[in-house]
Formats: structure tokens, sequence, C-alpha cells
């Protein structure tokens, strides 16, 4: 799990640079961002997401690390339960981003 949290994280962090090219260097110009509803709308997707995704990053670690000095570690179900909350909120959020861009992509919100 904490690998796939830390390619989940170096992804996300990949999309925010190429995100932040296309915005001060694509055809469609800084303007038709700053002031489109529907692109601020998606960000605060995007952003949800990365906060909701702190508990677990930080949960992980905590599990990685326990396991390794003990070997009989058993995460908590109390602990379990509410990551699975945490990840299901960030997918649930996460499905909100493309529908987003495809609004923008439509002439949605500008």
């Amino acid at each position: 799990l904490v690998g796939i949290d830390r390619h989940y994280g170096i992804i996300a962090m990949l999309i925010i640079v190429v995100g932040i090219g296309r915005v001060i260097y694509g055809l469609k110009g800084w303007e038709f961002y700053v002031y489109n509803w529907v692109f601020w709308a998606k960000m605060a997707a995007f952003v949800t997401v990365g906060l909701l995704s702190i508990i677990p990053t930080v949960r992980f670690v905590s599990w990685n690390r326990q396991a390794s000095a003990s070997p009989g570690f058993q995460v908590p179900a109390a602990q379990l339960a509410s990551v699975r909350t945490y990840v299901r909120a960030e997918a649930f959020i996460f499905l909100l981003i493309p529908v987003f861009a495809a609004a923008m992509a439509r002439g949605y919100g500008y």
C-alpha cells in the first residue's frame, strides 16, 4: 500500500505540472481557465482528493513501521474502517474530475 500510495502521489504531482503548463502555454490561454467556474470546481475536487489522501498515507506509513517492528502486527479494525472511508470518499470525488474536464472541453463555465 505504501508503494501504491507513493506512486499515486508522484502521478498527482505530474498532473499538477502538466496542468500548470497547459494553463500557461495552452491554446485557450490562461484567461479561459482563470475565469471558468468549471475549472475551479475541477481544481477544488483535485485538492479535496489530495487532502483526503493525507490520513490514509499517514496510516499506511505508520502500519508499515509497526509491521516492521512487530511481525505479528495487525491493523486495528477501527483504523482500517476509517481508511476505507477516506479512500471511498477520494474515489467518489475523483470521479468528478473527468466530469468537470468534459464540461470544460464542451465550453461550459466560461
